[in-house]
């Protein structure tokens, strides 16, 4: 195929939704999602093993959907895993070429927001975001983050100090000298492309809660592919409302998901030395 025909022509996107307890933000997600001007070919949800009758909920709302599947996971696998079960099932069931995956606390509020996303697609490019709005017509910071090894040696000292109910290094992290943040796209909502599939099924399904994005940035980063920030189209973002239902935001839960993430980025940094070491 003509190259500048692919880009040209309709690209199958279908949608994944993470629900887990606050289903009536995953409805209005939804109800957003059909209010837009693109052609969707299909949306999986998946009820990340709820204790309340989301799942039930969610089924019965949608039951008369046919490009809706909805599906509950036998426990709560967190963000990169449960995620990674509705990419397989939307690709299963759509044979889709792009998956975006979206928070479902996000509302679309451009009609055009898929055209104008699509505009920017280009071969090379793995993963895409766009700009997201937040309570108050801010505009969320481009999220940053460190992929240096030092920095994340330091970080992972921080995050078990906290875990273990000591004190933290915040106060000295800023007299010690830190790599350079990189920009990375923001986690609430992504498009996966056809190259990125070429190499991956989805994240990496070893976290939790924190660090996917880091991670993924760093799985693009093996293999060339590019990570794009798209200024011209944007969404709006509730902002962390799973985690909120899920821990009251509690400290110490928190802590130590990001002491777990922060691991699986050290060794993905490591990963990648040896990689560029031996095959560059």
């Amino acid at each position: 195929m003509n190259e500048s025909r692919y880009y040209n022509i309709v690209k199958k996107i279908g949608i994944v939704i993470l629900n887990y307890l606050n289903y009536k933000d995953t409805i209005e997600c939804i109800e957003s999602i059909y209010d837009m001007q693109y052609n969707i070919e299909g949306i999986v949800v998946v009820d990340n093993h709820s204790y309340n009758e989301s799942y039930n909920i969610l089924k019965n709302r949608f039951r008369q959907y046919k490009n809706i599947t909805i599906i509950r996971t036998k426990k709560n696998y967190g963000f990169a895993k449960g995620n990674n079960v509705g990419i397989r099932v939307v690709k299963k069931n759509y044979n889709v070429d792009f998956v975006f995956v979206v928070n479902n606390d996000v509302v679309f509020r451009r009609r055009d927001y898929f055209e104008q996303l699509m505009k920017h697609y280009r071969a090379g490019i793995g993963v895409m975001g766009t700009q997201i709005y937040l309570k108050g017509n801010r505009i969320q910071n481009i999220y940053s983050g460190y992929v240096d090894l030092t920095t994340n040696i330091i970080l992972y000292i921080s995050d078990f100090l906290e875990c273990m109910k000591l004190i933290r290094l915040e106060s000295l992290i800023p007299s010690l000298k830190m790599g350079e943040r990189k920009k990375i796209l923001h986690g609430c909502a992504l498009l996966f492309t056809p190259e990125f599939f070429q190499y991956y099924q989805g994240f990496y399904s070893k976290t939790f809660l924190y660090n996917e994005e880091t991670i993924l940035y760093l799985m693009c980063e093996r293999y060339n592919l590019k990570q794009i920030y798209v200024e011209d189209t944007y969404l709006f973002h509730k902002e962390d409302q799973s985690s909120k239902e899920s821990f009251k935001n509690e400290n110490a839960i928190m802590s130590k998901y990001r002491l777990q993430g922060r691991k699986y980025v050290i060794w993905w940094i490591i990963k990648n030395k040896i990689n560029r070491l031996f095959y560059q």
